[in-house]
């Protein structure tokens, strides 16, 4: 019993050692694809339900720079302003990447109107405005199923220097 054990461990070892050595190479050969916002159009009417989330469609455009073709089984994601999250988003078709070229990908997106509301009251209130966006993206991969990516995009800004700079007079 114990021949079998140690054989199997053999047997286990070089597919492990395998497995640890082709992260490296996975992790050279991957390029993240670059995105880019092209088109926003509001699906709701806000008008209508004023209270209801308003609800858009974004088009982006994704350059996938590798020069095989990714598969994306969904893509999650979140918008958060000061202390407020404001905008959520799910897309969980499958998104096909091209190889070395661009596609046009449409995702929803929700506003929220409460939180967009105290959003733009501490942006008035403050000298500066933070915001984050969130999510993961779920790539499918040959061997290992689906893989989830996370991203995260962190910035500020001032919209008082803003309105200066399109000429609007703030003292």
């Amino acid at each position: 019993m114990r021949k079998v054990k140690r054989i199997y461990l053999l047997l286990l070892l070089p597919l492990a050692v395998s497995q640890l050595s082709c992260r490296g190479l996975v992790k050279e050969s991957f390029k993240t694809p670059k995105v880019r916002l092209i088109d926003v159009a509001l699906t709701s009417n806000p008008l209508a339900a004023p209270r209801n989330p308003w609800d858009f469609t974004l088009s982006l455009e994704v350059d996938n720079r590798n020069d095989y073709p990714l598969e994306v089984a969904y893509v999650a994601y979140s918008a958060i302003v000061g202390r407020e999250t404001v905008a959520t988003g799910e897309h969980r078709e499958k998104i096909r990447l091209g190889a070395s070229g661009l596609t046009v990908v449409k995702v929803p997106f929700s506003i929220m109107p409460e939180s967009f509301v105290g959003a733009c009251r501490d942006s008035l209130l403050g000298r500066k405005v933070t915001y984050e966006f969130n999510g993961s993206v779920g790539m499918r991969t040959p061997f290992v199923g689906v893989v989830r990516i996370p991203f995260s995009k962190t910035g500020g800004f001032d919209p008082v220097d803003i309105l200066k700079r399109k000429g609007f007079g703030f003292n």
